[in-house]
């Protein structure tokens, strides 16, 4: 079992960035935006509350209760808008390389001035050098790009980890994209890309692997993947076979994210198959497992709760994770996405420690607390 923790982390947040910056609600986002009431309310419905699109926008997501990352504003402009309820941040740019940084610096600065409240959106590439990014751009928030299903899952976890590390120690949230279709053809352009039999449960193993490691917010790349095309390449307000996958997954985070949002990652844990061999983990963690290919995100509350979401980030078959708990023998708790509340963790006595048992789907997530 490899554990991945708040090691080098200050207390409170520290490094180059804006500290203390919270998301309002965690981000479920998507590459595009509506152009008219059906599609607004089409992305409504699927449980989006940050769109991408321009100002004359505005008033449709007002009505639609969703937020937009304004893709056509000046700093300028952006001064009058900083209040606005239906403006999530101001678009500044996709994917700079390293020697852009300095580029990308200055708009940040202009709009964190003229709209102290929005941050300027900035996404990078997942293979970018962190700490010259953050010391250089100053960004209030850390997102990033990794197409797992397209580009190779290999390094899907070492992002992860990486990216997650950076947000802590700068003290600001971590927001992540993910492929809206698992088919790579998509992504070069090959002729035959298709729905896969196996696309849900890959999307949803990307997102509930995402928040094991502290997201704050999940970006779905791209809207035409979610929503079926129209004439001119307008989106339709109607969802493709991936779109109704991400719909479901979109719901269950909107319960979630209150959950999520009040709690701070405090380490990773990643079981056979996924790291080493497995290990016992450090006295101090008071959940583990050595079921094949578990993942379990680790978090701390403001007022010293624990809670953990648990992974099975097995994309072919369903697992039943044995956990091993800490911290009494009775009052674990377990959420339930359906009834968005917290109900009872069964669990049984062995040799005096705490056993429950969560048959998890491919790719599905759980969220607990210990009492």
């Amino acid at each position: 079992m490899v554990i991945l923790t708040l090691a080098g982390l200050v207390a409170g947040g520290a490094g180059p960035s804006e500290q203390g910056r919270q998301l309002e609600e965690l981000m479920v986002s998507v590459w595009g935006g509506p152009h008219d009431e059906a599609t607004a309310r089409a992305f409504a419905d699927a449980h989006f509350n940050t769109v991408m699109c321009g100002r004359d926008q505005l008033d449709l997501c007002r009505r639609y209760g969703l937020k937009a990352i304004v893709m056509d504003a000046t700093p300028q402009q952006a001064k009058a808008l900083g209040d606005d309820p239906a403006v999530w941040g101001f678009y500044v740019r996709d994917e700079p390389k390293a020697d852009e940084f300095e580029q990308v610096a200055g708009p940040v600065a202009e709009f964190h001035q003229a709209a102290p409240n929005r941050p300027a959106y900035v996404n990078l590439m997942a293979w970018m050098p962190l700490d010259q990014y953050l010391s250089t751009v100053r960004p209030r928030f850390l997102s990033y790009d990794y197409y797992q299903w397209w580009w190779g899952t290999q390094n899907h976890f070492g992002r992860l980890a990486a990216h997650r590390e950076a947000a802590l120690q700068a003290g600001i949230p971590l927001i992540c994209w993910v492929e809206a279709n698992a088919d790579p053809r998509w992504e070069w352009g090959k002729p035959g890309a298709t729905y896969l039999p196996d696309n849900a449960p890959k999307l949803r193993q990307s997102v509930y692997t995402a928040l094991a490691y502290g997201v704050q917010g999940i970006q779905w790349f791209v809207g035409p993947l979610v929503f079926e095309q129209g004439e001119g390449g307008l989106l339709r307000p109607t969802l493709t076979q991936a779109g109704e996958d991400i719909k479901q997954i979109n719901a269950e985070l909107e319960a979630l994210g209150p959950e999520l949002l009040s709690l701070r990652s405090a380490g990773v844990t990643l079981g056979p198959r996924l790291g080493d061999q497995g290990s016992v983990p450090p006295v101090d963690t008071w959940v583990w497992s050595k079921t094949s290919r578990l993942v379990v995100g680790l978090f701390e509350g403001p007022r010293g709760e624990r809670a953990a979401m648990v992974v099975n980030a097995d994309v072919e078959r369903a697992r039943r994770a044995v956990l091993h708990l800490r911290g009494g023998p009775d009052g674990f708790r377990l959420f339930d996405r359906v009834e968005r509340r917290w109900v009872r963790l069964a669990t049984r006595q062995v040799a005096g420690a705490s056993i429950a048992e969560l048959d998890l789907p491919p790719g599905d997530g759980a969220l607990i607390r210990r009492p």
